[in-house]
């Protein structure tokens, strides 16, 4: 069963790292390195942004790791529309994100779809700075592998460094449910 889920692992990266590079070349955008740290928490991803005025098209993968031996590898789509509501700095989007989640202690997988929102404002600064929110859920019925469901949940503060790097700070929640007591936290911390 472990050599099976890392299988899947392995392809699942093998995708989402093609298909977070290749559009960068086809499309008018940019490729990049996403790297977050926490105390017990590391996460790396590649990505490919393609921004337009009206829109902002996102893919990556991203592997996270945890002091614990846990790893989450996903594959990750968002599509976010500029000045809803009337407003030219506000952005609301949707995210998508395709998930295998390995629990080392306990020998635990889940693995599934995660569907979400995410929303981002940004302030009248002189340099570019926005205060974001986003929210993914896997239930049980897109939920597989010893996983019941799988929530995320973040905000973060940005600020654009480069036309093409923002820095961040934030925090992020992890929970998934094994059908055990109370769900596992994966992550609950504050990163940069």
């Amino acid at each position: 069963m472990i050599n099976k889920g890392l299988k899947r692992l392995s392809q699942l990266f093998a995708i989402g790292f093609a298909s977070s590079l290749l559009p960068a070349y086809a499309i008018d955008g940019h490729a990049g390195l996403d790297l977050s740290l926490a105390n017990n928490v590391g996460k790396f991803g590649l990505y490919s942004l393609r921004e337009t005025p009206t829109e902002i098209t996102n893919l990556s993968t991203n592997l996270l790791f945890t002091s614990n031996d846990d790893r989450m590898i996903d594959v990750m789509g968002v599509l976010t529309r500029k000045g809803m509501l009337s407003n030219n700095n506000l952005e609301l989007g949707l995210k998508a994100k395709l998930y295998y989640l390995d629990q080392n202690a306990t020998g635990r997988n889940s693995y599934g779809l995660m569907l979400g929102g995410i929303a981002r404002y940004w302030l009248p600064t002189s340099v570019p700075t926005a205060i974001s929110a986003d929210y993914l859920y896997s239930p049980n019925i897109v939920t597989a592998g010893d996983g019941q469901s799988t929530t995320e949940y973040g905000f973060r503060a940005e600020l654009r460094i480069l036309p093409s790097a923002i820095a961040y700070v934030g925090y992020r929640k992890i929970l998934a449910d094994f059908g055990l007591p109370g769900s596992y936290k994966v992550d609950g911390n504050p990163h940069v």
